[in-house]
């Protein structure tokens, strides 16, 4: 029957190609001919290549037939609308896009449904080698810790797929309820006569999709084995303890159809289609306020928001909440909300009590020790009861956080509900979209004031990368402490600078608006101190941005001028003001946080400064390529690298900022004559994109000497950083654009391929990003293993 697939598919083929001649009442040609031949031959290239278990014409049937008959005229369908309608617009275009994500999903997606309908299942248990030790039940076989082996012999059959028949969980503890283990298989075959290692075999109790897995052995195999290995890592360890009534070979798939999937698919081809260099996106201007680009811009920002409001609950416990009727696994006895790292909770109990220490007397052991910051001594003499990461100063406890996320947050919501310890993922989730609309907001306001004639996708495409290349999702995914008082000063931070740009922006005559706006922008940039003090650098671009007003201008030295003059500085002075009198009545200098007082690893009250540490972190926080892998998540994480025999704090990195985010890459355009003196007549912007630089290198130096390496330090300067990179995009492509519109050959040669080289960088950071949060510390595979493993498969489908 297999031999009727060609006729039928040809002439579906010849249809298709002809279709767009027919419908368009002209006279088919060689080019209809020629797109009819290509796509019966692309029909049967993916056959080939997706019907090789056991292979194309073995087992060929009329089922066969018709998935091929319907690939093809899916096929054919989609490129004849697309030839048909591609110059329609995009109201004709995205429908058939839909068309192909449907498609996509079924045909190409669901390729092992139609693979493995013609299988012939049968029961492996019965080929179970019976002097294997293994829990036997009735019709059950079970696997432990000292039973994790399965032997089969005498099978000669081929096997090309497994699947495990009514997996259950042995393990009674509630949080071990969604867990996973690995199979090593092993079997010999007709091209291994001995045991060969077939690779491993993931299993996430509750992922589905992982249950069945795909085999490429070669023809008849004779001996099969499965050895179990439960998982641990410093997050997350999984006993083995699972029952199984039966393994399945050779069983059909079931089609698993993903709306998740089908979306993703349609998106990514719209945005494909709608950021091609002569889209509208690109021929229409921001500024113009069209109501289809607003849509677009909406379309993104609520993409962007979903990730920013589910990611800091992937991982379960990060919920935050633990009562006796809710995450009862979680449940202490005592306090209605309670998680791993409640120091600001703690904080807001003191503040409310009149406390500026914590609530918590240190072992009586750590206040005689004669340097209580010598961990070394502390587990020598095996200390218990020490608060890991809190000031420890003359007999007590503090934190050496920023209180402003705690004045945000924390205080309030005690004050308010007398409950203790709010979490710090719901206050991330809520900085994190001030974030997001903070970066629209900057991404405007700074075309509104320097390139006014920015297209509606460049605009989209650097507010993309502004957020996706920032650590702000790797940080939202681990919501402690640490990440908390970084992500409240970025947000901060990037919102300050967008009020600031807005009263920049706004008319003297609207002095109401413009003050209010200059008081609001400086609060907020100011507060950032008491967050993260390292980005307090970037309050220095209040220069460039109020300069030309208040300084070529000369409006500071109007009676409006000093009025706004008082607005702007007010609030950084009362901010001052009340930090600097907060670390005095600790620590007995306004200018002392507490951070050398930390109960860590080391000692910081005698970390000094070693030149040695610089270039180890200048090349993994800047330009170590990030490590890809050929499986998911398709990144591999790196450490420090150094000679030097100093004590290195640090994290795992997926590449520094510079090498692994190709957006940035732009910053060395003013490398180039012609674009540095375009960008100087925009000052303002100029400061920005060198300034972001100068930061980035200072603030490295900075992080590495008072506290290490780390990953999410990149926070600290990669916003700003990324917006210094998005001036140079824009200034590129406003160049180009004018000249192009001059009629230069040169430039209407360059700018296409510059705006396909910016949707690339964007279209990176996209999956750099994805990757990120599956590949990094603390690692989902083992925090949430049914949503790391069901990504997985809806990746690698063909699994």
């Amino acid at each position: 029957m297999w031999i009727l697939a060609f006729p039928v598919t040809a002439l579906l083929a010849g249809a298709a190609g002809v279709a767009p001649a027919w419908l368009a009442h002209r006279k088919a040609c060689r080019r209809d001919l020629v797109w009819a031949v290509g796509l019966w031959l692309a029909v049967w290239l993916f056959c080939l290549c997706a019907y090789h278990r056991p292979g194309l014409t073995i087992g060929f049937d009329a089922f066969r037939l018709a998935a091929m008959a319907a690939l093809t005229l899916w096929a054919g369908a989609c490129t004849a609308g697309l030839r048909l309608l591609g110059r329609k617009g995009a109201r004709a275009v995205l429908p058939l896009l839909l068309v192909v994500a449907v498609g996509a999903e079924l045909f190409v997606c669901n390729i092992a449904y139609f693979n493995t309908h013609s299988y012939k299942p049968f029961q492996l248990m019965d080929y179970l080698d019976p002097n294997i030790n293994v829990g036997r039940g009735n019709g059950s076989w079970s696997l432990d810790e000292k039973r994790p082996y399965l032997r089969f012999l005498e099978i000669n059959q081929p096997i090309y797929n497994l699947h495990l028949d009514n997996l259950t969980n042995d393990d009674p503890d509630p949080l071990h309820a969604d867990s996973t283990f690995t199979f090593d298989v092993g079997a010999t075959d007709e091209a291994n006569g001995a045991l060969n290692g077939f690779g491993t075999w993931d299993v996430a109790v509750q992922a589905e999709r992982t249950q069945t897995i795909s085999l490429d052995m070669t023809g008849q195999v004779g001996t099969l084995t499965l050895k179990a290995h439960a998982y641990g890592t410093t997050y997350a360890q999984y006993p083995l303890a699972f029952t199984i009534t039966g393994i399945t070979a050779n069983t059909p798939r079931p089609l698993q159809w993903s709306w998740l999937r089908m979306l993703a698919i349609w998106l990514i081809l719209g945005a494909l289609y709608l950021l091609r260099p002569h889209s509208g996106l690109w021929q229409r201007r921001w500024l113009a306020g069209n109501l289809c680009d607003r849509g677009a811009a909406v379309v993104l920002g609520v993409i962007l928001a979903a990730f920013v409001v589910t990611v800091p609950f992937w991982e379960p416990t990060n919920s935050g909440l633990a009562t006796s009727f809710y995450n009862t696994a979680s449940w202490d006895g005592e306090s209605a909300i309670t998680f791993s790292y409640q120091q600001y909770g703690a904080l807001a109990h003191s503040l409310l009590n009149g406390r500026l220490d914590l609530e918590a007397d240190p072992p009586a052991e750590l206040i005689a020790m004669d340097n209580p910051y010598d961990a070394t001594a502390r587990d020598a003499m095996g200390l218990q009861g020490v608060l890991w990461d809190h000031v420890y100063y003359q007999g007590r406890y503090y934190v050496y956080f920023g209180i402003v996320p705690c004045l945000l947050f924390q205080l309030p919501f005690e004050a308010i509900t007398g409950i203790q310890n709010l979490a710090c993922a719901p206050c991330m989730v809520i900085l994190g979209l001030v974030f997001l609309l903070s970066c629209f907001g900057i991404m405007g306001q700074v075309i509104r004031r320097w390139f006014p004639a920015t297209p509606t996708a460049a605009y989209l495409l650097c507010t993309a990368a502004l957020v996706l290349g920032s650590q702000l999702y790797v940080l939202l995914e681990r919501p402690f402490i640490y990440e908390y008082a970084i992500v409240c000063g970025a947000a901060l931070l990037m919102l300050g600078l967008w009020l600031w740009l807005a009263a920049a922006a706004t008319p003297v005559e609207h002095g109401g608006v413009l003050t209010l706006r200059l008081t609001l922008g400086s609060l907020c940039v100011a507060l950032v101190a008491g967050c993260r003090p390292q980005m307090e650098l970037f309050a220095l671009l209040a220069l460039p941005i109020f300069w030309h007003r208040y300084g070529t201008q000369r409006r500071l030295f109007s009676r409006a001028g000093v009025r706004e003059a008082v607005a702007f500085l007010l609030p950084v002075v009362l901010v001052a003001a009340g930090l600097m009198w907060y670390n005095y009545a600790r620590f007995g200098s306004p200018f002392d946080f507490g951070a050398n007082y930390n109960i860590t690893g080391n000692d910081m009250t005698k970390r000094g400064f070693n030149v040695v540490r610089i270039g180890p972190a200048i090349f993994t926080s800047l330009l170590d390529p990030p490590r890809l892998s050929g499986i998911f998540p398709y990144l591999s994480e790196t450490e420090v690298q150094t000679n030097a025999l100093i004590h290195t704090i640090s994290e795992r990195f997926a590449g520094g900022m510079l090498a692994s985010t190709p957006f940035t890459w732009a910053l060395l355009l003013p490398v180039v004559p012609l674009a540095r003196r375009s960008l100087h007549r925009r000052r303002g912007a100029a400061a920005v994109v060198y300034g972001s630089v100068a930061a980035m290198l200072l603030i490295t130096v900075v992080d590495c000497q008072m506290a290490g390496v780390l990953y999410r330090y990149l926070m600290d300067y990669s916003p700003v950083l990324l917006l210094g990179a998005a001036l140079c995009w824009l200034l590129a492509d406003t160049a180009l654009a004018r000249r192009a519109e001059q009629g230069e050959t040169l430039a209407v040669s360059l700018l296409p391929v510059l705006r396909m080289a910016m949707v690339a960088a964007a279209a990176w950071s996209v999956f750099y990003r994805f990757s990120t949060l599956f590949a990094m510390e603390p690692w989902l595979r083992g925090l949430n293993p049914s949503l790391y493993y069901t990504v997985n498969r809806l990746v690698q489908f063909w699994m």
